[in-house]
Formats: C-alpha cells, structure tokens, sequence
C-alpha cells in the first residue's frame, strides 16, 4: 500500500504547474477522511437510511445546485423514489434527513429532544430575532416566553382586531386598483398586500402606524427591508451561512447598521409605552377611536404587564418576531390566495355566493364582525386549501441532540432531521389528486379522515405559530374584502398557475411578483 510519504514524494517530483492542483486534492482527501474518521458512527448509521451517498456534500450537490428557486422542486423530485419511507442527503458534513409520512412527523415535531431548530436558523438568531420564540434554543426559557405572546392573542383582543384589519384591507383594495395597468388592468399584487399586511401587524402589535400602504418612509419599514434582503441573500450564497465569513463582509455592515435601527426604533417604542401605562395614558401616536377601531390593549401592552421575568433584550426579541412572523407568512398567502382564486373562477364565485348570503342582512358595505368572519367557512377552506399549495414555512428544521429512532430507523446525533410539508400536502394517499385546487379537501369529514399531521402551514407540535387564529381573522377579513369589491383574472404576465415563480428563502418567497388582472365589480 502506497504511503503518505510516497504520495508527498510524488507531489514534490511532479511539474511546477501540476503542484497546486495535486496538493488542494490531496488536502481534500485527507479532509474528507478526517471526518469520515471522527464521524464514523454518524457514517454508518447512515448507510442504513435509504437515500443517494456521497459524504461531504456530493449527495446534495445536484440538488443545491439549482438555487434557491428549484431547491424545493429537487428534493421534491428525490422524494419520489422513496415514497414509502424517510430518505437522506448530505450538506457538506451534515446529514439531513427527510421524514415523510405524518406518523413520523408528529414523532419528530412532539419530541423534546428534538425542539432545537436547525443550525440553518443562525442566519436569524444572529440578526434581529434573537433568541425570540421562533429560534430559541432553549426549553424552558422557550415555555415561559411563549406563554406570554399566546396571552398577547386571546380571544377578546383579536375580536378587536378585526376593524383595524377591515381598515387596512379597504385601503388596500384603492392601492390595487390604482395600481393596475389602465389598458390590461394587470397588476403586481404581492408589494401592496405585504405592506397592507406590516401595517396591521404594526397596528395591532405595537399600536402605531408605520403609513406602510401611503408609502410613507419609515425607520422600521426602510431597515426591515434591507435585513429581509441579507437574510435572502445568504441564504442563496451558502458560505455566508458561516458566521466568520459574514463577518468580513460588506453585507454584515450594511446588515449591522440597519440592525441598530430597528434596535433604537424598538427600545424608544418600548420606553415610551412603559411611560404611557405608568401614567395610564397612550401617549404612543395621537389617534381617536374613530380611526382606531374599539380600543384594546396592544400586544406590547400585554407584553409589559406580563413580562416581568423577561430581560428588555429577551422582549425586543419577542417584538420582532411576532412583527416579522405576522407579517411575512399572511402577506404572502394573502397574494397567493389572490393569484388562486384569479386561476379558478368556480372557486372565486363560490367565495362571492358566501359573501353575499352574509351581507345579506343590513348594510352591505358594512364592516365585518368577529360573527361574519366565522360564517365564512368556505373561505376558511379556500385559504387551507391555498396553503397547502403554498405551505409558507416550507421547510421545518430540527437538530437530533441525540440518536432517535425515527420511522423504524435510527437517526445520528448531530444531524438534522428536515420536515418539507409539501411531502405530506402532494401525497395523493393523503389528498387525493393532490395537483387539484379542492377547497372540499377541508371539509369537516375529509379532515376527520386524515392524520393531523398532514397539514403543516405554520408547523405544529410544541413549536406551532402561537397567531394561527390572528392569522386566519386576518386573512378572512383582506380576502373578503376583496373579493366584495372586485373580481380577479388570470394576468397575461402569468397565465397559469405552474407559471407563478416561488423559491426558498426562509419563508416561500415570490422571484418576481404575483399577477393578477383586476376588474371593479358592477
């Protein structure tokens, strides 16, 4: 057998030209065989899970290399030749496992030692949402902490949401309509709605007005952009996901200033509100209940009282989560709800017939009531229906602390077990022709027959979205109105749906805009 000596002989005898070629291989190898080395119980247990080999990144490669945009779509494509059981890939060292069966997914997302989100999630807790619920890594900081933001959506606050949201929605309806192009009536749907969207989180959580929808410059919304753009932008250049390379980029000044930003705007709006409740009086922005709606305490408010174990860096972070987590999910079913019900007529007249038989009574431009919202049950499964095209966290990672068995295979501690709910939405076992766009796949009885973990929109176990029900007021409430005020076709730019370009970037994200033809209605 050939020595290292002989091989390092062999590299010092050979051409000047060739020297650097032969000595990077040679490195690489003895890397690779470093971590086949130390990781030689994670390598074996491997072998055992059904998927393509290929340590050190050769067995994701083809994958990857499609960007962010086919990413979803490859692994899509390479769960096909393991239906029947969860299958594996490496990233580099890392070996990331795929469950997809819904019995392997609850025992994934209701097992504490898998509550530690993946690694991937760095690129967020090292920005602006902290160690806020979403990414905190610890258990029971996590418990206490979450138990506060759920008291910041009870029942009786969200009821008193819903004209802040009716609000916003009217404001935006004249946004999209201005917006449209006068000789196609297209229009590009997807900015209008997350702006509208960021302005009732922002009324809601905080109780202030950022004028988002008015254009209106402002600190939060400017800075929130540009950390939303560093975020994406790792996330399609891997090797910034290394927080040392990061750091020596442009990008994480640029990253840092506007970090401050948002830092300073939170704290002075946090201060200041502490201030108002000493003195029971909001003194936060000067606005009457007129153009408020019924006045409730905010989410912040409810926070402050509440909070008093929570460090003041501990409820920014929470802050910023819940602004981010409210805003970017719901902004973006919102357009894809839209976009769905544009591509199916049926589907649009439906949800119209469903409107009109509730305002049937009294004033018909009225505003929605807490009441009307939940008659709109067709709706409800239209927006289900449109998530499970459209899971807005589409993928859902967990690190394995320690070896678990998982759908009758043992899983290596320091690996990530990666849940891709479009596993579970796309299985014709679970919905049937599941390429079809069937509002009835949430009818009572077809959800009854169903595993409950067949449906992942914002996750579920110990770690599902605490706004699930803002979520649906709101989204009833932008949908519905609409849907009262205008009808929506397929745009020329877009004419069906395969045709809508999404990718990853953390949350499903929209590469060049939703759009959609719009028509006031008689």
């Amino acid at each position: 057998m050939i020595t290292f000596r002989q091989v390092w002989d062999i590299i010092n005898n050979t051409s000047l030209n060739n020297i650097m070629v032969i000595r990077i291989a040679v490195i690489l190898f003895v890397v690779v065989l470093y971590f086949k080395i130390v990781n030689w119980r994670n390598t074996s247990l491997a072998k055992q899970i059904p998927g393509p080999n290929g340590f050190f990144f050769m067995g994701m490669l083809h994958i990857l290399l499609g960007g962010p945009e086919k990413l979803l779509m490859n692994i899509f494509n390479l769960s096909r030749k393991y239906e029947n059981t969860l299958f594996k890939g490496w990233f580099f060292n890392h070996l990331i496992v795929f469950p997809n069966k819904p019995e392997d997914v609850e025992a994934v997302l209701t097992n504490t030692n898998l509550f530690q989100k993946s690694k991937l999630y760095n690129v967020l807790t090292e920005s602006i949402m902290g160690d806020g619920i979403f990414t905190n890594r610890m258990f029971h900081e996590w418990k206490m902490n979450r138990k506060l933001v759920s008291s910041g959506f009870k029942f009786s606050m969200l009821k008193s949401f819903v004209p802040i949201f009716h609000e916003e929605a009217k404001f935006l309806s004249q946004v999209l309509y201005e917006k449209r192009e006068n000789n196609t009536d297209e229009c590009e749907i997807s900015w209008a709605i997350s702006m509208a969207t960021l302005e009732m989180i922002g009324r809601t959580a905080l109780d202030v007005k950022f004028n988002a929808q008015k254009n209106t410059k402002h600190v939060f919304v400017e800075n929130l952009h540009v950390i939303l753009k560093v975020w994406e932008y790792r996330m399609l250049h891997p090797w910034f996901l290394n927080k040392s390379i990061f750091q020596l980029s442009s990008l994480k000044r640029k990253h840092d200033i506007s970090q401050l930003k948002i830092y300073n705007f939170i704290d002075d709006l946090v201060q200041r509100k502490i201030t108002g409740l000493k003195n029971n009086i909001n003194n936060l922005e000067e606005h009457n209940e007129e153009s408020i709606g019924l006045k409730s305490k905010s989410f912040i408010e409810i926070m402050l009282e509440n909070g008093h174990q929570m460090t003041f860096n501990q409820l920014r972070d929470e802050i910023i989560t819940v602004m981010i987590g409210g805003q970017d999910t719901t902004g973006m079913t919102n357009a894809c709800i839209i976009f769905m019900l544009a591509h199916h007529q049926d589907v649009q007249n439906k949800v119209l017939e469903e409107l009109l038989t509730i305002y049937s009574s009294g004033n018909p431009d009225r505003q929605p009531t807490y009441d009307d919202l939940q008659k709109m049950e067709y709706l409800e499964r239209v927006i289900k229906e449109t998530m499970r095209h459209f899971p807005p966290l589409p993928l859902l990672g967990r690190n394995v602390e320690k070896e678990t068995k998982i759908g009758g295979y043992l899983i290596p501690a320091g690996s990530i077990l990666e849940i891709f709910p479009a596993l579970l939405h796309f299985n014709a076992q679970i919905y049937p022709e599941p390429e079809k766009f069937n509002p009835d796949n949430f009818l009572p009885e077809a959800c009854r027959s169903r595993h409950p973990y067949s449906f992942l929109p914002f996750s579920a176990g110990y770690r599902n979205c605490p706004g699930i029900k803002y979520a649906m007021l709101q989204m009833k409430t932008v949908i519905s109105t609409l849907v009262r005020s205008y009808r929506f076709y397929p745009s020329d730019k877009c004419p069906k749906p395969e045709n809508l370009r999404i990718m990853y970037s953390t949350t499903l994200k929209f590469v060049d805009g939703c759009y959609v033809k719009i028509e006031a209605r008689p």
